[in-house]
């Protein structure tokens, strides 16, 4: 009787916005130094005042790909989303994504609050996230016109519950399978109190692309901060499990992300985090 083939893990790249301080400073130098950690998939946040072509170059001369772009967003105008889905085609991307959903009340509350994010995301609606939903999935149409395919980055805010549901259920329902695939944040979720291997099984290939991220003991959830950073892999995520999850599902690229490592230890916690993911039990 032949055992059955185990699903490939994900290929390990990091989101650049981990590095957003050295990249600022130094554009070309801060990919050549990424490059020399071993990983060879990239996502962007932010093009740095660079044309795709030159991007596109610069990638090309370190041997890193660029998988996708936290690019667009849901109040975005079409004119907007249209140049930006134009530069993410000349680079090459084969995904383009929105890092956050619609928050009507976070721009009105700048100057007028103390803290802005939470006081915006409390009060946030059940309709917001179903306009949200509708505006993804004219954008998913343009992404997909362009050749490319259009994904919905989770947040922790996105288990905000309405009526006993969780917001992000009203979006998987209301998003179309054939224009808005996921990126699911596994720590995210996990820092909203929610375990993210459900929904790897139940979403499966809508879920193309997921974030990594670690979070020091103890952690508190909550949907409306982010916890302390943890070094991947030395902190309260159960990684073989969250990986074994993310094979079955056949999710293809999977980015670290450390958001609040100091610049100067940015390149060393890249690498760090993909040795420790590269080993892990396939």
């Amino acid at each position: 009787m032949k055992s059955r083939a185990r699903a490939p893990q994900p290929a390990i790249g990091v989101q650049l916005y981990m590095a957003r301080e050295l990249l600022a400073k130094d554009f070309d130098g801060t990919i050549a130094a990424i490059a020399k950690t071993g990983l060879r998939h990239v996502e962007f946040a932010g093009f740095y005042d660079r044309d795709g072509a030159a991007i596109r170059r610069t990638l090309a001369d370190n041997g890193l790909i660029a998988v996708g772009a936290h690019a667009v967003r849901a109040d975005m105008d079409d004119s907007e989303i249209d140049r930006t889905i134009e530069q993410c085609a000349v680079i090459g991307m084969p995904h383009v994504v929105a890092p956050v959903p619609l928050v009507p009340a976070y721009c009105a509350l700048v100057g007028k609050s103390d803290n802005v994010f939470r006081d915006a995301i409390a009060a946030l609606t059940r309709d917001d996230f179903l306009r949200t939903a509708d505006r993804f999935n004219r954008i998913g149409e343009k992404v997909k016109a362009a050749g490319m395919r259009f994904a919905y980055h989770t947040h922790g805010l996105d288990f905000l519950r309405f009526e006993g549901r969780y917001a992000f259920d009203d979006m998987t329902e209301r998003c179309d399978p054939a224009l808005v695939a996921f990126e699911l944040d596994a720590g995210n979720m996990i820092a909203a109190g929610v375990d993210p291997i459900p929904y790897f099984r139940m979403l499966g290939s809508r879920v193309t692309l997921a974030h990594i991220k670690d979070w020091r003991s103890p952690l508190e959830p909550a949907v409306d901060r982010i916890p302390p950073t943890a070094p991947i892999g030395k902190g309260v995520v159960d990684f073989p499990a969250i990986m074994a999850a993310m094979a079955a599902a056949g999710v293809r690229h999977a980015f670290i992300e450390e958001e609040d490592t100091p610049a100067e230890q940015v390149i060393a916690a890249i690498g760090s985090a993909y040795r420790y993911l590269s080993q892990l039990p396939a």
